[in-house]
């Protein structure tokens, strides 16, 4: 009935999904009305086995025997590279502390043992597989899990369906109400197929209008689309309107005629005296938007895509064709020949897959350090939440490097407003 909507927000519920693949964890994440946990591939070893003995990867059941019989041939010994470079990797980092021997017995107790297992594992995880099994945590009002029920339903990826699936089963043994309509034919049912149909009539159509679909692979990681406003000043009409009774329409044609020192003031008093990356500026900056077109490898995109407060973002289908990087830490360990051994193998599974039928599932076979492209479009008042958080020391160096270099071409266009994000 109509509001129905409107009392679905007022419920809210928990819900963990286990075994999640690393490419079903984005499709859960997908949703802005929702908080997401994912466990972390920074800072534990995942080279821990099930209690059938096998590493916790995904495996597609419906694969052809003789295909999931080389499929999990080539998991296992990636995971074996991966638990083996990891272990040893921990042991050189250790080695190579900058503690001295009297101390060290110390110094590598609690938080330095676990500093030294973390840059272990932020090394080596590039090599674990896009089907390595994670755990997500969701709380989420009974609107949003409806909406991410029909969103994986609709979904051409099987564990997608079947996530989708499961979750209408819990889902309905506690907020039953609020999931009534999630696959009533003319309702759920309806709008899972709408989603489904309109998703494979522009496939089909790319694939007839786009003679080339492979496009060279790009030189530059980070291109900044297309922007608004082409001037920063152009937003001062909107900083002032909330103080003022005229019309946005004649706030822009009065501010238009004042001199430049006189919109530049009004510009940086809203920007204010900001004491930590927590004081952003208000509303008005949010009509400034950018978009970008992005390369980079998986396990950096798994970061950035946690932001929510963004539009249009997608990425295309996950391959080896972009490439990989090797960190400067594995090659001075010595590491390096393993490494590029686990791409070696993830590229021949990848191959096998596409050979055999499987093109969606061959993503699983790809490694958390092969690049991929994907967009994304958010306003200036995310750009400083966004550039100033994943740009700290904290962070990734991987992200931190990406960041920093839309923040550049940021600056470029919009210098006034990259001045003011002064804890980049």
């Amino acid at each position: 009935a109509y509001g129905d909507d409107s009392v679905q927000q007022l419920g809210g519920v928990h819900i963990v999904v286990e075994n999640a693949s690393n490419l079903l964890t984005k499709k859960l994440e997908w949703g802005r009305l929702a908080a997401y946990l994912e466990q972390s591939t920074r800072y534990i070893y995942f080279d821990q086995k099930d209690k059938d003995g096998r590493y916790r990867y995904h495996v597609p059941e419906y694969l052809k025997p003789a295909v999931k019989k080389q499929y999990i041939e080539a998991m296992d010994t990636i995971f074996d590279l991966y638990s083996t470079m990891v272990r040893k990797l921990t042991d050189h980092v250790r080695a190579n502390s900058n503690v001295s021997e009297k101390e060290k017995d110390v110094a590598w107790k609690g938080a330095t043992r676990a500093q030294a297992c973390a840059q272990a594992c932020d090394a080596i995880r590039p090599v674990l597989p896009v089907a390595t099994k994670s755990t997500v945590g969701i709380f989420a009002s009974g609107q949003a899990v409806e909406s991410l029920i029909m969103h994986l339903m609709s979904d051409e990826l099987p564990e997608a369906k079947q996530t989708g699936k499961d979750l209408l089963e819990q889902g309905r043994k506690v907020i039953p109400m609020y999931l009534e309509r999630a696959d009533k034919p003319e309702r759920g049912g309806a709008m899972i197929a709408y989603r489904a149909n309109t998703y494979a009539g522009v496939k089909e159509l790319a694939k007839d209008y786009l003679p080339d679909n492979h496009a060279t692979v790009p030189t530059e990681p980070v291109t900044l689309i297309d922007y608004w406003p082409k001037n920063e000043l152009l937003l001062v009409p909107d900083m002032l309107y909330e103080h003022s009774n005229l019309s946005l329409e004649q706030l822009q044609s009065v501010v238009n005629d004042w001199p430049y020192d006189q919109k530049t003031a009004v510009f940086k008093t809203y920007m204010g005296e900001r004491l930590n990356r927590r004081h952003r500026p208000g509303r008005a900056l949010e009509k400034a938007h950018y978009s970008w077109d992005l390369v980079c490898d998986y396990g950096i995109f798994r970061d950035l895509q946690r932001h929510r407060m963004v539009d249009d973002m997608n990425w295309q289908l996950l391959t080896p064709r972009y490439g990989y990087d090797i960190p400067e830490l594995v090659e001075d360990a010595g590491l390096t020949e393993q490494f590029e051994a686990c791409f070696d193998i993830s590229l021949k599974l990848y191959s096998l897959l596409q050979r055999e039928g499987y093109a969606l599932e061959a993503q699983y076979a790809t490694l958390l350090g092969h690049k991929m492209r994907w967009k994304v479009t958010y306003n200036a008042r995310e750009a400083f939440h966004l550039h100033e958080l994943r740009t700290t020391p904290q962070g990734h160096p991987g992200y931190r490097k990406l960041v920093i270099q839309m923040h550049e071409k940021l600056a470029e266009v919009h210098p006034m407003l990259a001045d003011a994000m002064i804890f980049v």
